[in-house]
């Protein structure tokens, strides 16, 4: 049995922006065990709903109005520990926010545009550790299967020590590519910051690596 066969998964959605509203409405919309409970389109509405519907998810918006995103995820993590938040953002753009919010107590992010399939699996992987005051993605599990190569190579790299710069100069490829990497690879094996990075990395075998 899987996590989204036990009865229900209750879920608020706080985002302000109509068309991400729509589209994770419709993700949801189709996953069986899987209810939208409460709605908010700024952060003073959170709270109440919070306490009052005590979700098991909260699906946070980093650009939703009206306080800081990152001091909600803290607070959201202190008074309801048994409620995961997922926040809604943009990378690159917005990762100032999103590592912030992983540290906060965040268990992952997803992109505004995020499909049936990454909104499945992101609420699978935090409910699947569900219970008051303990982490809803554990960093010893294993997601290797759930990465794909590049972001395999990045959390390898990561491993031995190498800085987001360095990563990139080593692929060939942009910082901003490899701080999206990186947070695919967070949100995928439920990492909060880059220690817990390179302690995942060297625990299954991905790093140091000589080679990518």
């Amino acid at each position: 049995m899987t996590a989204l066969d036990t009865p229900i998964v209750r879920v608020v959605v706080a985002e302000d922006r109509a068309p991400v509203r729509s589209g994770l409405d419709a993700a949801l919309g189709h996953l069986p065990g899987v209810a939208v409970v409460g709605t908010a389109t700024h952060h003073a509405q959170v709270p109440p709903l919070l306490d009052r519907l005590r979700p098991d998810v909260l699906l946070l918006g980093l650009a939703l109005p009206g306080g800081d995103p990152v001091e909600l995820t803290r607070a959201v993590r202190a008074e309801h520990p048994a409620t995961a938040v997922i926040v809604i953002a943009v990378v690159p753009a917005t990762n100032d926010q999103v590592l912030p919010a992983l540290q906060a107590g965040a268990a992952g992010w997803l992109p505004p545009t995020a499909d049936r399939d990454t909104v499945i699996r992101a609420l699978r992987a935090v409910v699947a550790g569900a219970g008051a005051g303990t982490p809803r993605r554990p960093v010893g599990r294993d997601h290797r299967g759930e990465l794909t190569a590049r972001e395999a190579d990045v959390l390898r790299l990561v491993a031995a020590g190498l800085t987001n710069a360095e990563i990139a100069r080593r692929l060939n490829v942009s910082e901003a590519t490899v701080k999206t990497h990186l947070n695919h690879a967070y949100t995928k094996v439920g990492l909060q910051n880059r220690a817990e990075a390179v302690e995942y990395a060297k625990r299954h075998g991905l790093g140091p690596a000589d080679t990518c």
